[in-house]
């Protein structure tokens, strides 16, 4: 299709009527924007949550370099909009746009949906209706995008079979360049969409429900899809860089997948069946990902991803590498997926150089029994032994992570974890007095392939009841309980592990107003119960026991592991027998390597980089730099916060020797001005930051001489004394313009006469003020282009008291629809109007 971008963002001048609007903005650093004419395919890479969280999502990332790597193919992100700017847009009649070009979804050619979490589904369909394509894989037409989906869900693709025109279980790095290979084709030869669904059919690894359902009764009857796989990771394509957020997204660092896979055998981890054999990436490329990747974002922390990240085999090498070559900048490096026994206290004392920055650990069950159920290979010396050594090493905080519902377990089992959270209590303050532990609770799922995927979940009334005892049992000073909600998590069960007949209860509960089930704030369980009823459907019959007999609607996707394998698995677990990790040792005989070729890649050598060959100067030695910086066009939709770190992340980018305080968690020495009301757009914004001796004045300047980002520039640079203290602003100016017509000019004079002008002023803490003495002056002249420009001057420090929206509501009488579309800029003391120039002043102040 020929497709013509619009010329500005169709949500732009929307942004202040929502909360976050940073969420909507795009043009991020490193965001990839290409010209159309050049562009054959355009692909809309789709994440079904909010954009704080499919920013953190690392297959996004990946296929999003991947694709537009290809100069004929443009991958474009979109997010599922809050409720609150979903409304704007059902309101305003506006598709849901991409974010780098605005391009509405429905005139993309392909649609691809990561599908991490069962909670999303509903998501999907909203993005799909916002977007202006139909739901329903059978309703779309030849001029509707193709609509796919990959992730973690895909390996059990049933629920929302109906819904997708294709469906990815596995590795998305090579399969996905296929999809697109066979749509050119199919373009340049004018297929019908039937021959594109058939071509994809071809494909090794991608489901087409419309082809491969065809005549199928049962899962058997189908077409068996094995999922993709890369061999060796470290052949993929993998991002050094990814678009930049402006905000604080929920993994706000930088992601660094050091393994794909694992080989513990917890038998009830999806991701250690679905992400089999494990492949490590080699360390030399990790180094030279994270030297890129940190060098050119400005980011101060840095996670090393795996499933297991302490099982990474080189990790007592390459950990005080890098500690070595980024200490001294104060980069920390976290090790999620903590598992106890792989981390010694060397280890544990390199992530320390910097700051702590969390540490985890998932026991999973408080009973030797029932971790030899589960498969765990852990014992309770080795646990507590581990939080004598956090807690030696100076951690305060420990979290620790229990599921409750496991097969087999018993009030014992219970009565057994409220016993080790005590102990490990007692024991860590031994060493740290002041020390918290958080205990986080979730309900055991039978995900599908798992060992477990023959057993059944506790019902939402036993899973209150049992929550409800560990947490009367743990009422501490130094322990929190958290906990997943039961009805989410018995919710997350039945998608888990329906049928396409679910995919009718979904929809249903779409059409009910059911959006962002995984946030707490927006899930009901109430529609989801009437629409299980609706459909006569009994949400916890897919949750029961089951035997070998049992055929389950994924039993057509092929993991690669065999299922005789997972149900000896589940029968060793049963009789609490453990099976071996294979990584190193004797095959378990699961059949996987033979099966799809694989075989697990470690890496036991690490060709260490020379010593960083860098200057370093003593942090005592330091000099404090006054900024003046604008903040306007995009930059002024930051919250203030938002702004600061997009800001310090900068000055890092600039190699500026930043200093930092000293202690638990050493920060960069920065001070700012009075936070700006978000939307204001200010033509001068001070800011101080100390930076090591070595560095002057004309390279601080030099360093700073492009914008730091859209709408932010240094205009000065100036040394000051260290004790010196950010100016005051005084009479701060406010400038907007407007059209004569829309000035309510008797209501202007009247203001200027009066003595008193009490309003009352909006927030937290509504109050009723007297406007008029804070108001030192306004000015109305006009301009060449017939807008007349308003400016106010306010008397002496009242700034973030009187926002500019008050003047404009209560003084100039503008409509709430009018006020959020101006752009209203707080000037430069200097740059105010001549208070001599009164006979061009319309309303002389």
């Amino acid at each position: 299709m020929e497709i013509q971008l619009p010329a500005r963002h169709p949500l732009e001048k929307f942004l202040l009527q929502v909360r976050r609007p940073s969420r909507y903005l795009g043009r991020e650093l490193f965001s990839v924007t290409k010209d159309p004419d050049s562009v054959r395919l355009h692909f809309a890479l789709a994440f079904p949550d909010l954009y704080e969280i499919g920013m953190s999502y690392l297959g996004t990332k990946i296929l999003y370099h991947i694709l537009n790597l290809r100069p004929e193919v443009w991958a474009e992100r979109v997010f599922t909009p809050a409720p609150d700017m979903a409304q704007v847009m059902k309101d305003q009649a506006i598709q849901l746009p991409s974010l780098e070009s605005g391009l509405a979804l429905n005139r993309f050619d392909i649609v691809g949906f990561s599908l991490p979490y069962e909670l999303d589904y509903t998501n999907v369909l909203s993005m799909l209706s916002l977007g202006g394509i139909p739901l329903w894989a059978g309703e779309r037409t030849e001029g509707h995008p193709l609509i796919i989906a990959g992730g973690p869900c895909a390996f059990n693709p049933e629920p929302m079979a109906g819904f997708f025109d294709a469906v990815i279980p596995g590795d998305g790095e090579e399969v996905v360049q296929e999809i697109c290979d066979t749509w050119l084709k199919w373009k340049d030869r004018s297929g019908s969409k039937m021959e594109l669904l058939q071509s994809l059919a071809r494909l090794a690894g991608v489901y087409v429900p419309r082809i491969h359902s065809e005549g199928a009764s049962s899962p058997h009857d189908r077409p068996k899809i094995t999922r993709r796989i890369i061999p060796d990771i470290n052949r993929a394509e993998y991002p050094t860089l990814s678009p930049l957020p402006f905000q604080q997204v929920i993994h706000n660092r930088i992601s660094v997948e050091i393994t794909r896979g694992c080989t513990r055998g917890c038998r009830f981890c999806q991701a250690g069946i679905i992400y089999r054999p494990v492949r490590e990436r080699a360390p030399e490329a990790v180094f030279q990902i994270l030297e890129e990747s940190l060098s050119q974002t400005g980011y101060e922390e840095a996670t090393l991803l795996s499933l297991s990240s302490g099982d990474y085999t080189c990790l007592n090498r390459l950990l005080p590498a890098l500690m070595e070559r980024w200490e001294d900048q104060k980069v920390a490096f976290s090790l999620p997926s903590l598992r106890v026994g792989t981390l010694g206290p060397e280890v544990m004392e390199q992530i320390l150089r910097v700051r702590k920055t969390g540490f985890t650990i998932a026991p999973e069950a408080g009973t030797q029994r029932l971790r030899d159920v589960i498969n765990k290979n852990i014992t309770e010396a080795e646990i507590l032994q581990t939080v004598e050594t956090v807690a030696s090493l100076g951690w305060r905080v420990l979290k620790l992570y229990f599921m409750i519902g496991l097969p087999t377990e018993t009030r014992e089992d219970l009565e057994g974890l409220i016993h080790l959270v005590k102990k490990i209590e007692k024991r860590a303050r031994k060493k740290t007095p002041k020390f918290e532990i958080h205990v986080g609770l979730s309900t055991f799922i039978p995900k599908p392939h798992t060992p477990f995927q023959w057993a059944s979940q506790l019902s939402i009334a036993e899973s209150l009841d049992r929550q409800s005892f560990i947490r009367s049992s743990l009422r501490s000073r130094n322990i929190r309980v958290k906990w997943n909600d039961p009805y989410q998590g018995f919710l997350e069960g039945v998608l888990s592990r329906g049928d396409q007949r679910i995919g009718k209860v979904i929809f249903r509960a779409f059409e009910k107003g059911c959006r962002l089930d995984a946030w707490g704030d927006y899930f009901s369980w109430d529609l989801w119960q009437r629409s299980f009823e609706e459909e006569g459907l009994d949400p916890g019959a897919t949750l029961q026991a089951a035997g070998l007999d049992r055929t389950f609607p994924w039993d057509f996707i092929q993991t690669g592991v065999d299922r005789s394998y997972l149900w000896e698995e589940y029968q060793r677990g049963l009789k609490g027998e453990l099976t071996a990790d294979c990584r190193d040792g004797d095959c378990n005989q699961c059949g996987l390597c033979p099966e799809l070729g694989a075989a697990p890649v470690t890496h036991k050598e690490f060709s260490r980089p020379p010593r960083h060959s860098g200057i370093y100067y003593p942090e005592a030695s330091s000099k404090k730099f006054r900024l003046l910086m604008t903040k306007t066009g995009p930059a002024r939709f930051l919250s203030h916060l938002e702004w600061k770190e997009a800001i310090i992340r900068a000055l890092r980018r600039a190699g500026l020797a930043l200093a930092f305080s000293q202690g638990f968690h050493p920060m960069p020495r920065i001070s700012f001005g009075p936070a700006l009301p978000l939307g204001l757009s200010s033509q001068g914004e001070w800011m101080d930051m100390q930076c090591l001796g070595w560095l002057g004045v004309d390279e601080v300047r030099k360093r700073l001489s492009s914008p730091l980002f859209p709408g932010t520039e240094v205009l000065e640079v100036s040394e000051v004394a260290l004790n010196q203290s950010l100016p005051l602003r005084q009479n701060p100016h406010y400038q907007v313009r407007i059209a004569a017509s829309d000035l309510n000019q008797e209501k202007i004079l009247e203001f200027l006469a009066s003595t008193q002008w009490p309003v009352d002023r909006p927030g937290k803490k509504p109050e009723r003020i007297d406007l008029r003495p804070l108001i030192k002056r306004i000015s109305v002249l006009p301009s060449a282009d017939g807008l007349l420009t308003i400016t106010w001057v306010l008397e002496n420090d009242p700034e973030g008291k009187i926002r500019p929206e008050l003047i404009l509501k209560n003084v100039l009488q503008l409509p709430d629809d009018l006020i959020v579309q101006l752009v209203v800029a707080k000037l430069l003391p200097s740059a105010g109007p001549d208070e001599t120039a009164s006979e061009k002043n319309i309303f002389p102040g």
